[in-house]
């Protein structure tokens, strides 16, 4: 009885030295890198959007403006200009200097979301025909924000959304493309 005593101490012991080492490694594993998204175009990443929200990903595009004061943001493009999306400087990033115009860059960084309601674009509607009665008498506007305005109306239809989602990226890093 004392042998089959010892012998199950030992089965025991061994056991739980074997799920220690189970343990290690799987803590190895969670250690490594993630995978990160990578998107090659700003549309691309538009596209995706909502499915990519609060995830660190990858995104090239060409640097079309930066932050002339404070350089804390930037916007990048697709070749043909017609998408951009803001980048906010964080992590390893101090800022964005002006000679990055027209560079094509590889951010990373995480992807938010700021939504526009129906009520808040109401009411920027309705302050910006006051605006124009106070200073010339009449309603008429700027264009570019009665066209922004349109669009924002149109695409909020177009998905069956109350509120227009206008995404950017909290930067961590950038790389030089060319």
């Amino acid at each position: 009885m004392k042998n089959f005593s010892l012998f199950f101490a030992l089965v025991l012991f061994l056991g739980a030295c074997q799920n220690k080492g189970s343990k290690q490694s799987n803590s190895e594993v969670k250690n490594e890198e993630p995978v990160l998204t990578t998107f090659s175009t700003v549309n691309d990443l538009l596209f995706n959007a909502e499915g990519q929200l609060d995830k660190t990903i990858k995104l090239t595009g060409v640097v079309t403006h930066t932050c002339k004061h404070s350089g804390k943001r930037c916007f990048l493009a697709d070749a043909d200009g017609d998408e951009t999306i803001r980048v906010e400087a964080g992590g390893k990033i101090n800022g964005f200097n002006r000679e990055l115009i027209g560079s094509t860059i590889t951010v990373t960084g995480v992807l938010k979301e700021r939504r526009l309601t129906k009520e808040y674009i109401d009411q920027w509607e309705e302050s910006l025909k006051e605006k124009a009665v106070e200073e010339d008498g009449t309603a008429e506007n700027c264009t570019a924000e009665n066209n922004n305005i349109s669009k924002m109306r149109k695409w909020m239809k177009e998905h069956g959304k109350d509120y227009y989602s206008i995404f950017f990226m909290e930067g961590i890093d950038y790389d030089i493309v060319n």
